[in-house]
């Protein structure tokens, strides 16, 4: 178990001092407040940057960086050195020597350029020594020497060119900066920029940041999240079923990440991880303008509001205006489930009844997932705009099931829909019911035509025994309720109660009452169009049959708008953070397998 901590550590700590390198880029221009006067970079003046730059880093403080990690980390980082230079020296492969002469008080720097020829960037770290020449000397002459000096004429940069074996990475020394990358053909190309530019920027305040300028953001970092939503929509080019809600929302995201002038990624570390990122729209009212102005964003009640034992919980927060806009996506996705896709006649009928249910509720919706013995239950409520108008829809897009093409896709997938009223004890109100049944094995002889599993039909009762990760129930429930206060709906292994305590929660027992989990929102404000909270633990904790084991470690994730001075388009934003003991029992976790 030592070895496994141990392995996790290091890994983590490599990650640590990589984080800098893979992401964004920008152009940092002033002078660093506090920069050393650098002897060894005396007579190299700044560089330009260089083509395809696509990612700039900076660690301000790294031994203080260094320690808050290794404070939040908690257990298997006891068994890492305790300084930058004595972790460096360890991850390089170099003599422990050596670690003193690396200075963890001037920031690490970074920088990446894209390289069209392969997968991965060209990326270069810069880690400040005392005396550049002094550590070429320690590391190169004597009985212990480990490498040889092969002097880059081109760039002054000094390789270090192994004499036995190979090196975890490429290095070279240029003025008082210890280059690091994956080989000598990055560090000649992105070194210079590192060691003789970035050294004159402004240092940020946090612990780490990134900027990236609007050429990376609708070039290489763009081409690569579309290669990543490609990729999950699989060869047909239409998202799996479970991903049909998120496909407009990810269509859009895309658009905006596009249309951004700049962006910006920071981490801080206190008692927890701050994760933040923000982008500037571009002049001109294109995705990211649009966004911005139409982004509807309101405080975190609705989340509050969820019943106390969600484990995970969401707020989502729209316009009717974005919603309408995303009609046709919805459709188009929905359409694509149907072999041989729907005729005209029914995709209207289809998009129609979406239509109707878009505009007649509210402009937010919250949702939320429990375990137990039983097994998921999750639940939904959603505000309300025109209470007779949803009902109305809600009808209309469920009698779309009875259209010949849904109703064939549905056979053929050995399913069988159904829907009218029920009962469920201790709630008021006209509680509807939507079943899905499994009638034959998809894709097996007698889909469609085997009789419906005998036993009780009352709500709930289709809830597998066995516990958490039995397998999915033969039948499975929706139940839902509308009311002028809010859409409410609940499925998994117990949709009755789950539906109970969802209408209950906001005058009961919510996540409101839970002080982590209020204590964790209560950082968001008012301006959030997007939130999700995760107790990783204790989802853990219930997946594994230990309902009562473990203190609520929240990690929070949300996004949204901060108004603009000016009448400039409001700057999107978005953040996560984890809670310390979320991140050392995942660390726990890790260093397990």
């Amino acid at each position: 178990m030592i070895a496994h901590s141990t392995s996790f550590a290091r890994r983590g700590a490599a990650a640590l001092l990589a984080i800098a390198l893979g992401l964004g880029a920008g152009a940092l221009a002033c002078k660093s407040q506090g920069a050393p006067d650098d002897a060894g970079v005396a007579g190299l003046s700044p560089v330009p940057a260089p083509a395809g730059l696509i990612a700039e880093a900076f660690l301000p403080t790294p031994d203080a960086t260094w320690a808050k990690a290794r404070a939040l980390l908690g257990g298997p980082t006891a068994l890492l050195p305790g300084s930058v230079g004595a972790l460096v020296a360890s991850l390089l492969g170099l003599p422990i020597a050596v670690a003193s002469e690396i200075d963890g008080g001037v920031p690490v720097l970074g920088a990446a350029v894209e390289a069209p020829d392969r997968p991965r960037p060209r990326v270069t770290i810069g880690i400040h020594v005392k005396d550049g020449a002094r550590l070429v000397d320690q590391l190169t002459r004597g009985d212990g020497a480990r490498f040889r000096a092969a002097p880059d004429a081109a760039t002054s940069i000094t390789l270090l060119e192994p004499l036995q074996g190979t090196s975890p990475a490429a290095l070279g020394v240029l003025g008082n900066y210890l280059l690091v990358a994956e080989s000598a053909g990055d560090l000649t190309a992105v070194g210079p920029y590192v060691a003789r530019t970035m050294p004159q920027a402004q240092a940020p305040k946090e612990d780490l940041a990134i900027e990236i300028p609007r050429p990376a953001l609708e070039g290489p970092v763009l081409k690569a999240a579309r290669s990543a939503w490609d990729r999950a929509r699989g060869p047909d080019g239409a998202p799996p079923a479970t991903a049909i809600p998120l496909a407009p929302a990810v269509e859009r995201a895309l658009a905006i990440l596009g249309d951004l002038e700049r962006a910006r990624l920071t981490l801080v570390l206190d008692d927890s991880a701050h994760l933040r990122a923000s982008g500037t729209p571009r002049a001109g009212g294109g995705p990211a303008s649009k966004a911005s102005t139409d982004l509807a964003v309101g405080d975190v009640k609705p989340l509050l509001d969820l019943p106390a034992d969600a484990l995970v919980g969401v707020l989502v927060r729209d316009r009717a205006a974005s919603r309408a806009e995303d009609v046709p996506r919805l459709v188009d996705a929905l359409a694509g489930l149907v072999e041989g896709g729907l005729p005209p006649a029914e995709r209207e009928r289809l998009g129609a009844a979406i239509r109707a249910a878009s505009d007649a509720r509210g402009d937010w919706f919250a949702g939320g997932v429990r375990l137990d013995d039983r097994g998921p239950t999750a639940f939904v409520r959603a505000a309300v705009g025109d209470r007779a108008k949803l009902e109305a829809a809600i009808q209309d897009l469920l009698g779309t099931a009875e259209l010949q093409p849904v109703k064939a896709t549905l056979q053929r997938e050995g399913l069988r829909m159904s829907t009218g009223k029920t009962e469920v004890p201790q709630l008021e109100g006209e509680v509807r019911r939507v079943r899905f049944e499994q009638i034959a094995a998809a894709g097996q002889p007698g889909a469609g035509q085997a009789p419906a599993r005998k036993g009780s039909t009352g709500p709930g009762a289709s809830a597998s025994k066995g516990g958490v990760g039995a397998s999915p129930p033969p039948t499975i429930e929706v139940l839902y309720l509308v009311r002028d206060e809010g859409l409410f709906a609940s499925v998994g292994n117990d949709p009755a109660s789950g539906l109970r305590s969802v209408v209950a929660a906001p005058q009961g027992e919510s996540l409101g009452g839970v002080p982590a989990m209020k204590a964790a929102l209560a950082p968001l404000g008012s301006d959030i169009g997007f939130a999700l909270v995760v107790d990783p633990l204790r989802l853990v904790a219930r997946r594994l049959g230990q309902p009562g084991a473990g203190d609520p470690a929240p990690v929070v994730i949300a996004a949204g708008a901060a108004p603009a001075a000016g009448g400039a388009p409001a700057a999107l934003w978005a953040r996560a953070d984890i809670a310390a003991a979320a991140i050392q029992g995942l660390a726990r976790l890790g260093g397990a397998f």
